[in-house]
């Protein structure tokens, strides 16, 4: 029942999106934003890749919201000139060193997004060795193919009003969050922007 639910939720979103207005439903509440930019141009998949692969790996156990949040401060990040400008050069931007063959990889734990170096693999694992389907992963990256293809199409309403940076506050209480205001949380994510 509850995969139907989420199916029926995506087409919502999908008829807002064609019929010029924003509509989510999350745990049976109702959304209504501003009417959604549509574009015609086609979505450079590559980019939507980075994009649902960052929401993936921050956010897999998130709500939709959660999701959206992630998919926000990325994009905003784009858009900072503080901050590369491909969706692709921001989910990767880290210091680098040299390794032992002689090639540029990410210094550990010195990412903008922890998943990229923390040392684990970066593989989206959607089956068990097994073969059998992971539900759960396999839900998340769906929604995360979902959001990241509504957010690189203009789709997707800043629930994080222009935040550029979030933490865990579960798991971190990063020294630089101080220099930034606090603008929501949601899940276990605290979204903050410059003053």
């Amino acid at each position: 029942m509850k995969r139907y639910f989420i199916i029926a939720s995506l087409i919502c979103i999908g008829a807002g999106a064609i019929f010029g207005f924003t509509r989510f439903v999350v745990a049976e509440k109702e959304f209504v934003g501003p009417p959604a930019k549509v574009y015609e141009e086609s979505v450079d998949i590559n980019q939507a890749h980075c994009l649902a692969t960052n929401i993936y790996h921050e956010a897999r156990g998130e709500s939709y919201a959660g999701k959206v949040a992630v998919a926000n401060v990325t994009m905003n990040r784009v858009l900072s000139p503080k901050f590369p400008n491909t969706i692709c050069d921001v989910v990767y931007q880290s210091h680098t060193r040299e390794n032992w063959k002689g090639e540029e990889v990410p210094k550990r734990n010195k990412c903008q997004f922890s998943w990229y170096c923390d040392g684990k693999s970066d593989d989206i694992v959607l089956v068990t060795a097994k073969g059998k389907v992971i539900k759960e992963r396999m839900l998340a990256w769906e929604m995360s193919q979902l959001v990241a293809n509504q957010s690189v199409r203009g789709n997707l309403i800043d629930i994080t009003d222009g935040s550029t940076h979030y933490f865990n506050s579960e798991l971190a209480d990063p020294y630089w969050a101080s220099a930034y205001k606090q603008v929501v949380q949601i899940d276990s994510h605290s979204f903050l922007k410059e003053d």
